[in-house]
């Protein structure tokens, strides 16, 4: 054990123990909140001169028992009046809660126990001792928030604990939502609309798709209300001068919490307008989710009216030192509360951009007052992404430019395009389609071939996935039999791919070159190949791999550097990729100028490359290669663990797709000759016992025939001869069990519903497994028939007791 001063924001765990070190006195407070410590550190100096001294304690730096030891011991154990305000009931911290009601039972200590959320809490307010009346008046007064309330709300406890006579007024309603009027460092207010229209002009194309009536598309931001209250807007601020570079307009909106009756209809109001002032997008940094999944509908009405993209922004609970340094990127606390729980709403998972730090030390308080401080780049980063969804968003379908991406492992051309469960080029050639149905331009007319292009020309998208197949292997794939002869679509030169390589942090170039050496030529065609191709430009190095449908790219991921060392691992967490993988990303953001990426089926390489599992960093490889790109990724229902990888750390909308049709196994050939010689078995032995040596004789020369007595663990085929009673029984339920084993039916492909009897059998399987609101088709027809089994969990070889009906019906 060692001991360690108390950290501003938060305590990291893993770190070893902090111990609180505070002089003792009356009025002690503990809460989970930064932003209680900021608005009390406000309201000390305003209270009077006759108060009695107070302390604070920061609830995340007292989570190990030793700690809590100490802390009590050291300062609640002389205390007069106790607060604590907790967030997720009295469960959340247990011993500590124990503790202080030990000393406040010995002591005769008011104690004074309250949600710290907007929940009231009947269990944890009966731990106070003093009335609910008057906890629920404590709580009404921090539930309100802001200066007045909280100076108000001490001198009511120091009225009803210490019998002073502050009498302060009742507390003060605050709105639960508001529009936060937000500051730039060198003046007040909102960027006045020229100063907007100075940079629109400086812009590029970009903005040409704007109409006149929405010059500045408006992204709305979502931030606690406590924040607004205690002034810890800096990151909202960062937040709103970054939108606005990006020729964007801020709405900025405080609010209680969005679970408040209320509350979803006030955001309808100032994000949904039906005139042009509807937000394009919304910037969450709010914590939990909106869905509540133990109810009939997740109630998620606000985010369905709204119809925008929500991104999750990240404000940290951690210093940035801390971010920095580890490789999990935030704690269990961060990632449950700000990105598994958001997920669940279906939230796109951004970026950590601030972090706490140390603002003061409040000396009165004897405790640090912490701040959200902002991180410019990661500010930048999310901004940008921001502004790349709505560029997506408000342009016309003609001119949103596309690429799918085709995973391709190992790298040949007979696993191109291998999704998991998926029928990938049929998928991808229905998503050709029904963008082409949407309006997006998929035909190029043009005659003239410019250098570094893809193949021009008028051609049709692919009937069928065959014929896309047929296409991407006519020219370049991964596949190294074809890299020297097949003609190439596109390329990336050297010379561009230096200067784009020369941007990227020092370290990334090292780690790279350290790996994979300086020869960026190292998948370079030879000139028999640019001479087939229509690429003119002959010092090209870097082929990539695809196919241009006019305003869609129909790519083939490339190696993570498999193909040039076969001994690494295809989700090795440390292996940077090649000089080759970042060219095809690069080419695809700035070559060919995506609006946004699909990475079709489970599951390519990217979400794997090397960095931080969540809350990602500039020198993180999936940033490097993605950017703040747009993302879609259609991925099987049934791995939701590694489509979270996606979600996490490249910011992924997973959009999921079916399983492959699913049937069962049924028997065929001997199996079911063995089954029906079973069925034979027992039906003489109640109607015709003569014949039960012969049905005995030919099942045990199929048994012995087809080696079945090794799947029941017979070693010796002659012990067969005394299967009456258990090995029958045993070789009776593993057929049973071979034939209602559930086995894909083909592939699912994307955008099209199972037909006949393939939608049969999947709805069948479906039904079977049980959920909370029904017990499974199996089971049920088990209890209609009054079969006493149950057919998912019980051994199928053990005979039944039948009630009133046979198992079997002939």
């Amino acid at each position: 054990m060692h001991r360690i001063s108390a950290t501003p924001g938060g305590l990291n765990q893993s770190e070893g123990l902090i111990f609180i070190e505070q002089t003792p006195a009356p009025f002690v407070l503990i809460t989970a909140a930064d932003t209680d410590i900021q608005t009390l550190a406000t309201v000390v100096p305003k209270l009077p001169s006759q108060f009695p001294e107070i302390r604070v304690a920061n609830l995340l730096q007292l989570q190990q028992q030793i700690s809590i030891d100490a802390y009590s011991e050291q300062v609640l154990e002389t205390a007069q009046v106790i607060i604590l305000r907790l967030i997720g009931g009295s469960s959340y911290w247990a011993y500590g809660l124990e503790v202080v009601q030990e000393i406040v039972q010995r002591n005769g200590t008011t104690l004074i126990v309250m949600p710290g959320d907007d929940g009231l809490d009947p269990d944890l307010i009966s731990k106070s001792t003093v009335s609910k009346e008057i906890v629920n008046i404590i709580w009404q007064y921090f539930q309100e928030g802001g200066i007045e309330n909280f100076l108000n709300a001490l001198q009511f406890i120091a009225d009803t604990a210490l019998s002073t006579t502050f009498n302060p007024p009742p507390p003060q309603p605050v709105p639960r939502v508001g529009l936060y009027e937000w500051k730039e460092e060198v003046g007040a207010g909102f960027p006045r609309p020229h100063r907007i229209q100075e940079k629109k002009e400086e812009a590029e194309e970009s903005r040409s798709y704007l109409s006149p009536s929405s010059l500045y598309p408006k992204v709305g931001i979502l931030f606690y209300r406590a924040h607004y209250l205690s002034g810890n807007t800096k990151v909202i601020d960062a937040l709103c001068k970054a939108l606005v570079e990006k020729n964007l307009q801020p709405v900025p909106v405080f609010v209680s919490s969005l679970r408040e009756p209320g509350v979803a209809e006030k955001l309808c109001e100032l994000f949904a307008a039906k005139d042009d002032h509807h937000v394009n997008l919304l910037m969450n940094t709010t914590s939990f989710s909106l869905a509540q999944l133990e109810t009939e509908i997740p109630q998620v009405e606000l985010w369905e009216k709204l119809d925008v993209p929500v991104l999750q922004v990240i404000l940290c609970a951690s210093s940035v030192e801390q971010w920095e340094s580890q490789s999990q990127g935030l704690t269990p606390r961060d990632i449950a509360i700000n990105v598994a729980l958001p997920e669940v709403d279906g939230r796109i998972i951004s970026r950590a951009v601030s972090f706490k730090a140390l603002q003061t030390r409040n000396n009165k308080l004897e405790t640090d007052v912490v701040v959200y401080e902002p991180v410019s780049d990661r500010i930048e980063f999310v901004a940008q992404l921001a502004a790349n969804w709505v560029r997506l968003r408000v342009k016309p379908p003609q001119e949103r430019r596309i690429a799918l991406i085709l995973a391709n492992y190992p790298n040949t051309n007979g696993r191109l395009a291998n999704g998991v469960g998926l029928d990938t080029p049929a998928s991808c050639v229905e998503i050709l389609k029904a963008l082409k149905l949407a309006g997006y331009e998929l035909e190029n007319t043009c005659t003239e071939r410019p250098v570094l292009s893809a193949v021009e020309g008028s051609r049709s998208i692919p009937e069928t996935g065959d014929e896309l197949i047929q296409i991407l292997t006519s020219s370049v794939t991964n596949d190294p039999e074809g890299k020297d002869w097949k003609p190439i679509n596109q390329s990336l030169s050297a010379a561009e791919y230096q200067k784009y390589f020369s941007t990227l942090p020092a370290n990334i170039q090292q780690e790279i070159i350290a790996r994979w050496g300086l020869n960026f030529a190292q998948s370079k065609a030879s000139a028999e190949n640019f001479s087939q191709s229509p690429i003119t430009n002959h010092q090209s190095p870097f082929p990539i791999s695809g196919i241009q449908f006019g305003n869609v790219f129909v790519g083939i991921q490339p190696s993570r550097g498999y193909d040039i060392d076969p001994s690494l691992n295809y989700h090795a967490p440390d292996l940077e990729p090649t000089h080759n993988y970042l060219a095809f990303y690069y080419w695809v953001r700035e070559s060919f100028n995506a609006d946004a990426i699909v990475h079709v089926g489970k599951h390519g390489n990217l979400e794997w490359l090397p960095g931080k599992s969540v809350a990602l960093s500039n020198t993180c490889y999936p940033e490097i290669a993605l950017g703040a790109m747009p993302h879609l990724y259609p991925f099987i229902v049934n791995d939701p663990g590694e489509g979270s990888q996606a979600k996490r750390r490249a910011q992924a909308v997973i959009i999921d797709h079916l399983t492959p049709p699913m049937t069962r196994a049924e028997l065929y050939g001997p199996l079911q000759q063995v089954e029906n010689l079973i069925d034979e078995y027992y039906e003489a032995e109640s109607l015709d016992p003569s014949r039960l040596p012969t049905i005995r004789d030919r099942i045990q020369e199929l048994v012995i025939k087809e080696n079945l007595y090794k799947d029941l663990g017979i070693t010796n085929p002659k012990d067969i001869a005394n299967f009456e009673t258990l090995i029958l029984n045993s070789l009776d339920g593993y057929l049973c069990e071979l034939k209602e084993a559930q086995i894909r039916d083909g592939l699912h492909i994307f955008g099209q519903c199972p037909q006949g009897t393939q939608l049969r059998d999947l709805i069948i399987a479906i039904a079977r497994i049980p959920n909370r609101h029904s017990i499974g088709i199996t089971r049920a027809i088990a209890q209609q028939w009054n079969i006493d089994i149950d057919p998912l969990t019980d051994d199928l070889s053990t005979p039944p007791l039948r009630v009133s009906a046979p198992l079997r019906e002939t």
